[in-house]
């Protein structure tokens, strides 16, 4: 009797199969798609609404955030009222030019926002902003 070899029915498989690595790839662009405009805004503000204004690149100076509480904040962190001029100072050493944002929610006490701009100004900041919200096209602007 005669034996058959079962050799040559299997033959081994040379290519990577791509297909489960472009899944995981697409999977994880979309939850970074999603993910980064949370990192965005970490502070649930609720900024006054302003007729007027323009859009600023955030990304080129310092942003100081004052929540409902009237706490700041600035990169994620709350800094003290006594440590934002020193801080100021520093940004202002290195770069005389450096622009400054306060975002202020609509129910910060209007002493706390002063006390901060005022601590801006003894630091020297000279190019200082103020962040609001303009209405969309669907909303009264009055």
């Amino acid at each position: 009797m005669k034996r058959i070899s079962q050799r040559g029915m299997y033959n081994a498989v040379a290519d990577i199969n791509v297909v489960p690595l472009m899944d995981l790839v697409f999977n994880l662009l979309i939850v970074f798609m999603l993910t980064t405009p949370l990192l965005e805004n970490s502070l649930n503000l609720r900024l006054p609404r302003a007729a007027s204004g323009s859009p600023v690149d955030a990304k080129a100076c310092t942003t100081i955030e004052l929540d409902a509480a009237g706490h700041a904040w600035i990169d994620r962190r709350m800094v003290p009222p006594a440590q934002i001029e020193a801080l100021a100072r520093a940004k202002v050493r290195a770069d005389p030019e450096h622009p400054v944002l306060v975002r202020g929610d609509a129910k910060v006490p209007y002493g706390n926002f002063v006390e901060i701009v005022d601590r801006l100004k003894a630091a020297g900041v000279t190019k200082l902003g103020i962040v609001g919200s303009t209405p969309t096209s669907s909303e009264n602007p009055r």
